[in-house]
């Protein structure tokens, strides 16, 4: 792997106004809601895995989508921040996030057998409400955020409806406006009767939420060691690990990147105050627009699908730095 710390870099120019902080990032008091959404994941690898991690590296690095079970998740975080001074010291900012997170496998071959070397996660759709974190997070990390307004129950509010919208273009034509429009609603189809299971313990938190990922990665079963290392590995270090595209278009070129990375950094739990499933059943309800095929790329039909697995968490945790796999300046 190549780490952009091994070469002599320029100091970043901090400008008047810059929204872009130092990494780490912490995220205190974040109240999350998870989802399972069964998407299809041959159209997953093909419409976003293939085109956006591997095709940049010419294969250099192979991603391999897991299983078509993708999570869905709506965060709230109270209190995002640098962790490293100066700004550290500035103060903080709240947000609201979705994301849409696809679980993927590295793969390596050794005597032509294919095997899974680490497991990570790629937010393939993700929006937020604030302006630093989408700058921070598309320029420091890569991750594809948009702008839009979401609706997201805070801590103690009935968890029965939540919304990401962003600014699309319907259809692509001349005379068309964009507009803000919603990208994916969950709403609570019935209440449960059934009392809900409570997590004290991070580990119980990643342990069941992996091992409902684990158990949809059949076609990796053999050989794969390293895949039940790896979620060993998330509920002993409570760490999720990221993977993203970075990357700037040229200013003469447009249809060129002046600069092209993947990127993979891990987050870290610092602290679960609580969490737990939600009762009752849920839905989602995707959308499909030129500029956003939501629908399309996870290989589902526009319209309700059922969820899996509801839950919540209420947590702090810590975006750590990343580390450059591969970079276009060094091949």
């Amino acid at each position: 792997m190549t780490s952009s710390t091994t070469r002599t870099l320029p100091d970043y120019v901090v400008r008047p106004g810059d929204a872009c902080h130092l990494q780490p990032y912490a995220c205190r008091n974040t109240q999350l809601y998870g989802f399972f959404l069964q998407a299809d994941a041959a159209t997953i690898q093909a419409r976003l895995v293939d085109p956006i991690l591997n095709a940049p590296s010419g294969g250099a690095i192979n991603y391999q989508v897991l299983t078509g079970l993708v999570q869905v998740t709506y965060a709230f975080a109270a209190q995002g921040s640098s962790t490293l001074p100066p700004d550290n010291g500035f103060g903080f900012v709240p947000e609201n996030s979705w994301t849409i997170w696809v679980p993927l496998a590295v793969i390596k071959h050794e005597l032509g057998i294919p095997f899974i070397e680490r497991i990570v996660f790629y937010p393939a759709w993700i929006c937020v409400d604030n302006s630093w974190s989408l700058a921070a997070g598309r320029e420091v990390y890569g991750f594809p955020k948009g702008y839009g307004p979401l609706a997201i129950p805070k801590a103690g509010e009935d968890p029965a409806a939540f919304s990401a919208s962003t600014l699309v273009l319907p259809a692509y034509a001349p005379g068309n406006e964009g507009a803000i429009a919603p990208l994916m609603t969950v709403t609570r189809t019935a209440r449960g009767d059934e009392a809900a299971e409570i997590w004290t313990d991070i580990k119980q938190a990643i342990a069941e939420i992996a091992g409902l990922w684990s158990h949809g990665a059949g076609h990796w079963a053999l050989p794969s060691l390293n895949l039940i290392l790896d979620i060993a590995g998330l509920i002993r270090h409570e760490q999720v690990p990221g993977v993203f595209l970075k990357q700037f278009r040229d200013a003469a070129d447009g249809h060129k990147a002046c600069y092209q990375a993947i990127v993979e950094a891990a987050s870290g739990v610092d602290k679960l105050h609580s969490g737990g499933l939600l009762t009752g059943t849920y839905q989602a309800t995707l959308h499909n627009y030129a500029s956003h095929p939501l629908a399309d790329t996870l290989g589902v039909s526009s319209g309700p699908q059922p969820l899996l697995f509801p839950y919540w968490v209420n947590f702090d945790f810590t975006i750590g730095t990343g580390t450059t796999v591969w970079s276009s300046s060094n091949g």
